[in-house]
Order: structure tokens, then sequence, then C-alpha cells
């Protein structure tokens, strides 16, 4: 039998900044992706993809981008004890900051 490789906290509540919104944190391992999920079914990513520079975060972690909307979204998370800061990342032309974090669920 083949072990699960999503986990999932209920009742969570995200602050991203300009808005909180409150659902299901879940954490699809295999994937490396972290959504929240609400009750009415609709989905708030919250990692984001660097494949296209060629990185990929560890077993148990993902990458969050720390610019425009999602800024300061790490370290709420952080302190909510949802992740655990890895390293810090420079990417993209205009060396945009990004984390990747272990996530904490």
């Amino acid at each position: 039998m083949a072990l699960s490789k999503t986990f999932v906290k209920h009742d969570v509540t995200v602050d991203f900044g300009c808005i909180e919104l409150a659902g299901t944190l879940v954490h699809d391992d295999e994937l490396r992706v972290l959504e929240l999920k609400s009750d009415e079914g609709s989905a708030e990513p919250i990692s984001i993809s660097l494949l296209g520079y060629g990185l990929m975060p560890e077993p148990g972690n993902v990458f969050i981008k720390d610019w425009s909307e999602q800024s300061g979204l790490t370290a709420r998370l952080a302190r909510a004890g949802l992740v655990k800061p890895v390293r810090e990342l420079t990417v993209g032309p205009f060396d945009a900051k990004a984390y990747e974090v272990q996530v904490t669920l």
C-alpha cells in the first residue's frame, strides 16, 4: 500500500496581506504544491513553480514568491507555524525574491 503524499490542515486562516482567507491548507508533496481550499471548493495557490529557472524544492518543501501581491506572505505563514523558511532565492530578470520553505502541517 502506497503512503499518501498529501497533507491537510483544516480550519486555517491565511493572511495574504490585503485579505485573510479561511479554509483547508493542502500540501501535495509529490507535486510540490501548497494551496488553500475554501469550503466552496475554490483553491488559492500559495506555492509557485520555479521549474522554468531549473529549480525544484526538496521533498517536504515548496517555493513561495515574495513579490507583488504575495510580498511578506512567507513571513506571515512562518509566524502562523505553517512553514519554516529554508532558503531565500533571487529569480527572474528583476531579481524577485522567493523562498524555499518546509511545510509544517
